[in-house]
C-alpha cells in the first residue's frame, strides 16, 4: 500500500468522512475521460439536491455567480473549497446559488444544493478531494463503500491507423505496415444505468506488461495532470478507448491479456489473439 493511501486511510477513520449528498448515485469516477484530460473527482445525483460537507471543515474560498456576477464563469460553476484539518480539501462544483456562506461546517450543514452552473451538461454534484502535496485524490478511497457487485467489460479491440479505427476480432488475421496503437473499449456500470471508468488496468501484450495503472490520485505537475507519470494522452485515446502501452508486434500470433477491476474489487479478464504478418517497407 503507497504511502499517501496509508495516509488517506487513516485520515478517514480519524475524520469519519461521509457522502456529500443522501440516498445519492454515482455517474462518474475518478479517473475517467473527458476528452482532454482526466476527470478529477466523482459525480453523483440525489433526490432532494442537498450537499453536505464530507466532514467538519473550515471554509477556504467559494465562488457565486450570485455574488460575483462574471460573464464567463468557472468550469466549476458555483463551487465551495472546505478544509478538513491539515492534510485535505472537498471541493463541491456546479452548486446552485442562494445557499448563504458560512466560516465552518459541521456534518449537517447545507454546503450549497445540487446544479447545473459552469460547464456541466446536467445536474449534478462534482466532489474533489486534494491533498497537501499537489494531488486530486480519489474520493472512493475515504468515502463510505457502495455496494458494486457489476464487473466491468471489456468489449472491444481496436488498431489506431490514422484517423480511422479497426475493429480487431478475437483469432483473426491482420497484415500490418507500421506498429500501430493498440486500444481497448471497457466500460463499467454500479447500477446497469451509468457508464464508468475503472479503478485498475493490467495489460499483457506478448507475455510482457505494457500497462499497469492503478486511478487512485492525480498529480498536478508544472507539465500538466498526470496519473502514475503517465500523462491523459499515454492513457487515453481521443474517443476515451484505453490506450495499451507501447506496442510492438511480431510476426505470426500475438495475445493481448486485459485483466481491469473496479474500486469496489470486481474485476475481469480477457484475451485476445491475432496473427499478424508485418509488411514494413
Amino acid at each position: 500500500m503507497s504511502f499517501y493511501l496509508s495516509v488517506m486511510l487513516l485520515l478517514a477513520s480519524m475524520l469519519s468522512f461521509r457522502w456529500p449528498v443522501d440516498e445519492g448515485r454515482i455517474t462518474s469516477t475518478f479517473g475517467e475521460s473527458r476528452g482532454d484530460h482526466f476527470h478529477d473527482g466523482v459525480d453523483v445525483v440525489c433526490k432532494d439536491d442537498k450537499v453536505y460537507p464530507v466532514a467538519k471543515g473550515k471554509l477556504l474560498y467559494y465562488w457565486d455567480k450570485t455574488i460575483f456576477p462574471l460573464e464567463n464563469e468557472p468550469g466549476g460553476g458555483n463551487f465551495r473549497i472546505l478544509q478538513h484539518g491539515e492534510k485535505l480539501r472537498s471541493i463541491y462544483m456546479h452548486l446552485e446559488g442562494a445557499v448563504p456562506p458560512q466560516s465552518v461546517y459541521e456534518e449537517k450543514d447545507v454546503v450549497g444544493i445540487v446544479g447545473n452552473s459552469g460547464h456541466s451538461f446536467s445536474k449534478h454534484l462534482h466532489l474533489s478531494i486534494l491533498n497537501m502535496d499537489r494531488q486530486s485524490v480519489n474520493p472512493l478511497t475515504i468515502l463510505p463503500a457502495t455496494v458494486d457487485t457489476m464487473a466491468p467489460r471489456i468489449e472491444d479491440m481496436y488498431l489506431k491507423i490514422d484517423d480511422r479505427y479497426m475493429k480487431i476480432r478475437n483469432g483473426s488475421d491482420i497484415r500490418l505496415t507500421r506498429h500501430y496503437p493498440l486500444l481497448v473499449r471497457i466500460s463499467d456500470s454500479i447500477t446497469g444505468r451509468e457508464n464508468l471508468g475503472v479503478n485498475k488496468l493490467k495489460a499483457v501484450f506478448n507475455e510482457k506488461t505494457v500497462c499497469d495503472v492503478e486511478f487512485s490520485s492525480i498529480d498536478f505537475t508544472s507539465s500538466g495532470l498526470s496519473v502514475k507519470k503517465k500523462n491523459f494522452d499515454e492513457l487515453f485515446d481521443d474517443e476515451g478507448y484505453y490506450k495499451i502501452g507501447n506496442i510492438t508486434y511480431r510476426d505470426g500470433l500475438n495475445t493481448l491479456k486485459i485483466i481491469t477491476s473496479d474500486f469496489a474489487g470486481n474485476t475481469t479478464e480477457k484475451e485476445f489473439s491475432c496473427s499478424v504478418t508485418l509488411d514494413m517497407q
